[in-house]
């Protein structure tokens, strides 16, 4: 007798239980033991994954290339100000509290990027990489010794008695750090041995406590460029106002860059050692937050640190719980978790594996990256489709081990399951897998990590849960007792006539024989009825928002400084559009000056735009019709702010290829960088500045233009992104249903299957839009960019499961029955299982909004949560929608459209008419 490869397979896997038990187990030990942990290779941010051709990723490597080390990729924006009324006097007691700690922090950061850069001592060497940088810990630690002392004054009758420290009541470290500094640099005795005595009055065991710099862990801090203060006299008109006044760090990290979690975390904590030494000297009301890109940025990935926290243990918590009603069997709710345990362990490990392979280049040609946020799928998706797999094949051992021997029943429940456990997977392994094609590099590594889990998970769900199932024998089912029966005829329902049937199966009996009875009416009265929200969804599906601040929620300290700035200042100051123009030959340097101040002049004239900084007008305090005549009382100012150090080092490159070619030129823009309204602005700049370019009279003919900056890099991410969303659309679909007919080999119900999805994916998208809007109310601005595209692939890919494990049983039953008694039969058998899959996979899906509600409710029942308190809104949304869309799937496509579409194709079929007359049909006597 010929056997399948499934039966094969199947019947090795329960020979050799204790082999594969073995080597799944040592297996997981060993590669948990070896690989890196997923944070450690972990990647993030957004605008670092665009593709190269685009303008602002252009714009970055430019100015990577012409200011190399200095050039300032995000900020951190400290707001000290009041809600209503103006700044006091004591205010400013805080204020130099935090100024004096900050400007420290970048005196020792300086220090130790100059040391690493090859500083090893003697006087400053010119043109060397660590000049700059230790004339800037100079400079700083000077500037917190000012300020220190300044400081004190105002405190000198209030001083706390608590023991001094390093850093309270005096800067004593800065004094130390400064002596050091002095020392290295070969100064005068008198002027290091002075700071030494001052530092050694304020703390007499600093010598002991003090840690040399280049020891120093300034973990957090190290991305830290320069810091534009509002006492600095030249600058620091533009960062103060009556209510407020700002101290802006420059940071050398991407705005979503993983480090700024422990920057966002080390500046927190300075805050709080300010608020809780300064704030006693004035009056309540002041607010001292922090913002800017790189503090949302830092704060979204803190939010995605806490909800994949919270992700996977609800998810645990959740499936235990479903398992535990559905089985009523402590065996059988141990063998999934277990086996879903060792898949995520393996296939978490083994993907980490692989991209430090691919970062270090042990594995040439392997171009691999993983992300923070994509830990979540990871988690979800394997533990809802691993438990899928695990239920099917259970539910299967059920039926076959009441008819043969245990051993027999192992092998033909995994040989019965595996095409439809097969199907099910590649359907989802190569719709994410169709992820590849983007250009989006978060879409393009996504997709096939998660691809790469789940093939893992398939080949546990084949191989070590039928062995724990063929280990544990038939107790496995304890408290439950199963038993060998005496086959006899069978009904319809798959049951034989010695055996009765479940509470469950007759619901189930009764939805078969409704769907089948009127199947036509029923289809057209389901997906008229799925296709209302469908409608919607549809012309909607653009209503996204690409605003980063907005994925945080209003409790973020982020989003409260950024209100509390825009009370006081044009968000658009802390955001300049960064324009690069780069002649292709030198320009004789007055010349350009001329040419940048002639365009400057021109881009004023453009709506929208707010100023104009230039190395002319470093702020753009001066537009063209302010007068600047030497009588003007300003003009004295803007002479200073042109020799300032921050504008000789940031609007001409130092590097002597470039020093006479590239011009950059800072635009601010009057609105919020992340609105659509903006970007309309920017748009019309480039189009602009590319006519200016090419225009044949054009000073700057033959020029390359280039914008780069936060919102140049929003709309770059919304070109590429709906242009992937396109692409990737059309490519799930095909391959899912290449998948499919390969399963199932009809053509005409393949296609509706694709149908079914589709309209369930739009009637998600619609649902999920209208739940939100009413959710969110006036603060709703869109769903988060990325929830069509992830929710159209994983819905396609996943949600063809329940379909397949309903058509493949059909396709079996039809060998010993009719197309409807295949149907009713089929139904029947799967319509338990299916549902508590759907419930399942729902449930992990869900769980992925617990950000949001479940440190409110630990909080209810006194449990003490230190997570960052904010939550993702896109994660939440993403969450709901796909877990509402798997609800969808599992109680309403397969329940109603998929059958009452086989029954309408069986009313029409020949072999059914001659069903009849079949003599493997059994008489339907429970018909």
């Amino acid at each position: 007798m010929h056997e399948s490869i499934s039966y094969r397979w199947a019947k090795q896997v329960t020979r050799y239980w204790w082999i594969i038990l073995t080597v799944w187990f040592l297996g997981a030990i060993l590669i948990r033991s070896v690989a890196p942990a997923w944070n450690e290779v972990a990647y993030d941010g957004d605008f670092e994954y665009l593709p190269t051709k685009m303008s602002s990723v252009a714009g970055g490597q430019l100015l990577d290339e012409a200011f190399p080390d200095v050039r300032s990729r995000s900020q951190i924006v400290l707001v000290l100000g009041r809600t209503s009324g103006e700044l006091t006097k004591r205010d400013e007691i805080v204020g130099l509290d935090l100024l004096r700690r900050l400007y420290h922090r970048l005196g020792e950061v300086s220090w130790q990027r100059a040391i690493e850069y090859g500083y090893t001592g003697g006087p400053i060497q010119e043109n060397t990489k660590s000049t700059q940088w230790i004339k800037l810990a100079r400079e700083a630690f000077d500037h917190s010794i000012a300020v220190d002392e300044s400081f004190y004054e105002r405190i000198a009758d209030q001083v706390p008695s608590d023991a001094p420290a390093l850093r309270e009541p005096r800067m004593a470290i800065a004094y130390w750090d400064r002596g050091k500094l002095l020392e290295t640099l070969e100064e005068p005795a008198e002027d290091v041995g002075r700071d030494f005595e001052a530092a050694l009055i304020f703390v007499p065991d600093l010598p002991k406590i003090a840690v040399p710099i280049d020891e120093r862990d300034l973990t957090g801090w190290t991305s830290l460029l320069d810091i534009l203060g509002w006492d600095d006299q030249l600058i620091g008109a533009s960062l103060k106002q009556e209510g407020a006044q700002l101290a802006v760090m420059q940071l050398s990290s991407e705005l979503a860059a993983t480090g700024n979690i422990q920057t966002v975390e080390v500046v927190d904590q300075l805050l709080d050692d300010v608020r809780n030494y300064s704030m006693q000297y004035t009056e309540p009301g002041l607010q001292l937050l922090m913002t800017g890109s790189a503090a949302i940025g830092g704060e979204t990935l803190l939010a995605a640190r806490d909800a994949i926290q919270y992700t996977e243990w609800i998810t645990v918590v959740m499936i235990l719980l479903i398992l535990a009603i559905v089985y009523r069997a402590p065996l059988l709710v141990a063998v999934p978790m277990l086996s879903i345990g060792v898949a995520v362990v393996v296939s978490a490990s083994l993907v980490t594996l692989l991209t430090q392979g691919s970062i270090n280049g042990t594995l040439p040609g392997l171009d691999l990256r993983v992300f923070t946020t994509s830990r979540i799928f990871v988690v979800v998706i394997l533990f809802g489709a691993g438990t899928d797999y695990c239920l099917f094949l259970i539910a299967r051992l059920r039926e076959e081990a009441s008819k043969v021997p245990w051993d027999q029943a192992c092998t033909n429940a995994l040989s019965g399951v595996m095409g439809a456990l097969i199907g099910s997977a590649m359907t989802t392994v190569v719709g994410l897998g169709m992820l590849w094609i983007a250009s989006f590099g978060k879409f393009h590594y996504t997709g096939p990590i998660i691809a790469i889990c789940l093939l893992v998970g398939l080949l546990v769900c084949t191989t070590l849960t039928p062995a724990l199932l063929r280990a544990i024998g038939p107790k496995v089912f304890w408290p439950a007792d199963i038993k060998i029966n005496e086959t006899g005829p069978l009904t319809v329902y798959g049951k034989t006539h010695a055996q009765g049937r479940s509470s469950t199966e007759n619901l189930w009996n009764w939805i078969a024989l409704t769907l089948t009875r009127h199947p036509l009416t029923t289809l057209i009265f389901g997906i008229g009825l799925l296709l209302v929200p469908s409608f919607y969804g549809l012309k909607n599906e653009g209503d996204v928002t690409y605003n980063l601040s907005g994925q945080l929620n209003h409790s973020a300290s982020s989003r409260q400084g950024l209100r509390l700035l825009a009370q006081h200042f044009d968000i658009g100051q802390i955001n300049p559009v960064t324009v690069l123009l780069l002649h292709p030959e030198n320009v004789a340097r007055k010349d350009l000056e001329k040419q940048i101040k002639s365009l400057a002049e021109e881009l004023y004239k453009l709506e929208g735009v707010s100023t104009v900084r230039t190395a002319d007008d470093p702020l753009g305090d001066f537009p063209p019709d302010r007068d600047m005549s030497l009588l003007n009382r300003d003009a004295w100012r803007r002479r200073a702010l042109r020799n300032h150090r921050l504008a000789q080092q940031y609007f001409f490159s130092p590097l002597p290829a470039m020093e006479n070619r590239l011009a950059r030129i800072d635009i601010t823009i009057d609105g919020d960088p992340f609105a659509m309204d903006t970007a309309k602005i920017v748009t019309d700049i480039d189009k602009f500045l590319h006519q200016y370019v090419d225009a044949p009279d054009s000073e700057w003919a033959g020029s390359r233009v280039v914008l780069t900056g936060t919102t140049p890099s929003i709309i770059d991410l919304r070109t590429v992104t709906l242009r992937d969303n396109q692409r990737i659309k059309i490519a799930v679909v095909l391959a899912v249903f290449v998948v499919l007919l390969l399963v199932i080999r009809k053509l005409g119900l393949c296609l509706y299957l694709i149908a079914t999805v589709l309209i369930s994916y739009y009637a998600t998208l619609g649902l999920t839009l209208i739940f939100f809007k009413i959710v969110y109310g006036s603060d709703f601005v869109g769903l988060d960019w990325k929830l069509p595209l992830f929710l159209f692939v994983i819905l396609v890919a996943v949600g063809q499961d329940y379909n397949v494990y309903l058509v493949t049983r059909i396709v079996e039953e039809q060998k010993k029955l009719g197309w409807i008694s295949a149907l009713r039969r089929a139904i029947t058998k799967t319509g338990g299982i299916i549902t508590a899959c759907g419930l399942v996979m729902a449930a992990t899906f869900f769980s992925m909004t617990s950000s949001s509600w479940f440190p409110t409710v630990a909080s209810w029942f006194g449990y003490f949560n230190d997570s960052s308190g904010t939550s993702l809104r896109g994660i939440t949304e993403l969450g709901f929608a796909l877990g509402l869309g798997v609800l969808i799937d599992t109680f309403y496509v397969r329940v109603i459209l998929v059958p009452s579409f086989v029954a309408t194709l069986g009313r029409f079929s020949r072999r059914e008419a001659t069903g009849a007359a079949n003599p493997k049909v059994p008489p339907n006597t429970d018909a």
